[in-house]
């Protein structure tokens, strides 16, 4: 691989989704998309790490070389100012099961997809991070990242997909 598969390319995408109804069902079934994805793209990386093994350092070539910045995050604010974090589906659906998903000031999603990508001297950092925040009357969906990958392009689709399946209610706070 002496070319990079994906052009090198700014991408800042923001979306407002403030008409939607934030369920708890339905930010589950986004949860459990995005958890999907992120086990998934784990998998791909130690996969491409398996697979480099054998040879060495020099000849290695990596498709997924694990980042320190990958992660998955779901932060809940609540109204009187307890905080709680999760890192999978299963978690937040204990959470959501025991009513904690209620009176929220604001829920924060956040799924970091860094990788290495090239030759073990030539690794190119690929950074794409997906953020969605549920606020009363203020919903987005940012996708940033720096290379125009179409795993990536395919993720933030899906994405885009689910969150225009939740129920939309025009109000006089937010009219699309």
């Amino acid at each position: 691989m002496n070319e990079d598969l994906t052009p090198k390319e700014t991408i800042n995408n923001e979306y407002d989704y403030s008409n939607i109804l934030p369920t708890v069902e339905a930010i589950s079934y986004l949860i459990q998309y995005l958890d999907n994805v992120y086990k998934n793209f784990k998998k791909r990386i130690s996969e491409d790490k398996e697979k480099n093994k054998q040879f060495k350092e020099q000849y290695k070539e990596y498709m997924y070389k694990k980042a320190f910045s990958e992660n998955f995050e779901i932060h809940i604010y609540e109204k009187n100012y307890n905080n709680i974090s999760c890192t999978n589906y299963q978690d937040f659906a204990i959470l959501a099961k025991d009513n904690k998903i209620n009176r929220l000031n604001s829920l924060q999603i956040r799924m970091c997809l860094d990788f290495g990508r090239g030759k073990s001297e030539n690794i190119e950092k690929h950074e794409n991070e997906f953020k969605i925040v549920f606020k009363p009357y203020d919903i987005t969906f940012i996708r940033k990242s720096n290379h125009n990958d179409p795993s990536m392009n395919n993720i933030e689709e899906q994405i885009k997909a689910i969150l225009n399946q939740f129920q939309v209610s025009n109000s006089i706070f937010c009219t699309k």
